[in-house]
């Protein structure tokens, strides 16, 4: 049996930066669910390896992009 990892990322609040988030998190190794009510939205990120490492490398990389958008998001 081959050993799988994941790591869950959860992000609550605007439903535009939602909309924004989710376009960022639609990369190999992850998958991605935005849910909406009215101007709320809630992301729910998982990312998903076959070495704790590569899992590491994932989501530090996707950390690094969502943070960068958060940041500039006007």
């Amino acid at each position: 049996m081959v050993e799988s990892y994941r790591a869950t990322i959860e992000w609550a609040g605007d439903a535009a930066l939602g909309t924004i988030l989710l376009a960022a998190a639609s990369r190999p190794g992850c998958s991605a669910n935005l849910t909406e009510d009215g101007n709320h939205s809630k992301l729910v990120i998982v990312v998903q390896d076959t070495s704790i490492q590569s899992l590491r490398d994932r989501v530090d990389e996707l950390m690094i992009a969502l943070s960068d958008i958060e940041e500039n998001h006007q």
